[in-house]
C-alpha cells in the first residue's frame, strides 16, 4: 500500500501529482522544481545557486515528511537547464548531501518552464 506524503502547508495547486509516495521503506520524491511550495511561486530568477537550495530545501522537506532525513537520500536524478550551471549546482548540493553521498546522475534538458534551471528528484529508505 503506498503512502502519499504532502507536507503541511503545502499548495494543492499541482494536483497532477504527489509530492512524495512512500512505499514500504522507499520513498520516491518528485521532481522538485524551484517554486515556493506554499505561494507556488518561482523562488530565484535567473540564480542556479538559490534555485537549487530552494529545490533541496523541498526534497527535504518531503523526506522529513515522511519520517526521514537527507542522509537517507540514495539517489538523486539532477536534471540542468544548462550544463555551464553544474559547477555552482554542485558547490550548493554539497552543503546538503555529505559524504558518502547518493549514487547520482545530471543531465541537460529543456525545463517545464524556462524560469526553472534546475529539477533534482529523489530516492530515500527510510527506517
Amino acid at each position: 500500500m503506498n503512502e502519499h506524503i504532502h507536507p503541511e502547508g503545502w499548495t494543492t495547486a499541482a494536483t497532477h501529482l504527489s509530492w512524495g509516495v512512500k512505499a514500504g521503506n522507499t520513498l520516491y520524491v518528485a521532481g522538485m522544481l524551484s517554486t515556493d511550495p506554499v505561494t507556488n511561486e518561482i523562488v530565484g530568477h535567473g540564480d542556479i545557486k538559490v534555485q537549487t537550495r530552494r529545490v533541496i530545501e523541498s526534497i527535504k522537506t518531503v523526506v522529513e515528511a515522511a519520517g526521514g532525513t537527507l542522509e537517507d537520500v540514495a539517489m538523486n536524478h539532477i536534471f540542468l537547464r544548462d550544463m555551464a550551471d553544474y559547477v555552482a549546482m554542485n558547490e550548493v548540493y554539497m552543503e546538503y548531501f555529505k559524504a558518502p553521498r547518493p549514487a547520482r546522475y545530471c543531465v541537460k534538458l529543456e525545463m517545464v518552464k524556462p524560469e526553472f534551471l534546475v529539477e533534482i528528484a529523489a530516492v530515500a529508505h527510510i527506517g
